[in-house]
């Protein structure tokens, strides 16, 4: 059976609409999974079903993560929060984490797993971090194409996966990891140092990329080699 991928919505405060990006659904589609968009709701009798509906999720990206999630803040740079998004993932993610269902954490979502672990964040890379800005993190639109190299680290998962030293990237951030959680290890760094990969070593499968593979082909090779990595975990866990 096609593994049930759960993937967390998308919301937009001036239209009040919950939506989602065609690009997150085509990862696990056109790799051979049945994507599914979970409600945007913080009441746990309502998302809870999917815990065991699902076989693994996708966390999306978004809006920042409220600074007082990791006990600092909030500066004028940081931008819009959404608190409601905020509670309902960090519950998931505690969820998924303890029984360690397989995810894929994206931008937000590599944000939010460092924070929920325990980790900080740059609230915006110019203001709190001026030597990131040799390095364009936040690229304008065509958003399927190479911003820049990260290279990956030696025998950690993306190392694994993909079998390479450096990948091309898209960037498309003002927020990245600052401190690094606790129980995870770094799989991708960027030219100027910052932590582009994150995961948990021993998880079935717990990944988090600062970049956004739903904007390049889901069908390229380094989409499907990630997506086949997390797919085998789903399998694993079901099986």
């Amino acid at each position: 059976m096609k593994p049930i991928i759960g993937v967390l919505p998308l919301y937009d405060e001036v239209s009040e609409s919950v939506w989602m990006l065609p690009g997150y659904l085509n990862l696990v589609e056109e790799n051979g999974g049945i994507p599914l968009i979970l409600p945007l709701t913080a009441n746990k009798e309502t998302w809870q079903p999917f815990l065991s509906l699902c076989d693994g999720f996708i966390f999306t990206g978004g809006q920042d993560i409220a600074p007082a999630r990791y006990n600092e803040k909030t500066t004028d740079a940081c931008g819009e929060v959404n608190q409601l998004r905020d509670e309902m993932e960090f519950q998931l993610m505690e969820e998924v984490i303890v029984r360690d269902k397989p995810f894929l954490a994206i931008c937000r979502g590599a944000q939010l797993l460092n924070v929920f672990l325990g980790g900080t964040l740059y609230q915006d890379l110019m203001s709190d971090n001026p030597q990131t800005m040799n390095l364009d993190h936040h690229m304008e639109a065509p958003y399927n194409r190479t911003q820049h190299q990260v290279e990956l680290i030696e025998n950690s998962l993306l190392h694994k996966i993909l079998e390479r030293h450096y990948l091309g990237v898209n960037s498309y951030h003002h927020q990245a990891i600052k401190k690094l959680g606790k129980e995870l290890k770094v799989t991708a760094l960027s030219p100027d140092g910052l932590a582009e990969g994150v995961f948990i070593p021993k998880a079935s499968f717990a990944l988090g990329v600062q970049w956004h593979p739903e904007f390049f082909s889901a069908t390229t090779s380094v989409n499907q080699a990630i997506i086949k990595a997390f797919f085998e975990a789903c399998e694993r866990k079901h099986s």
